[in-house]
């Protein structure tokens, strides 16, 4: 399954479980030009981000975050 599927998958999932996610490309930045931002209900006031340059790095680590936040989440 390529990034694109996966990506897919990912934010229909988080949908799906009453979070908003948000995945910006910045071209105006040098570096970190990637932002992920996770939020919603199920992590309360809380917020998952991630800015960086790897985004399929980055979405590993804000998937790793939200299990830890909420245990059973993407299960």
């Amino acid at each position: 399954m390529g990034l694109d599927e996966c990506l897919t998958e990912l934010l229909v999932q988080l949908g799906d479980r009453g979070l908003v996610a948000i995945v910006k490309m910045d071209g105006e930045r040098q570096r970190g030009r990637w932002t992920v931002l996770v939020s919603g209900k199920p992590l309360g006031k809380e917020l998952v981000r991630w800015d960086g340059d790897d985004l399929a790095a980055g979405l590993s680590r804000v998937v790793t975050t939200l299990q830890e936040r909420v245990p059973g989440l993407l299960d």
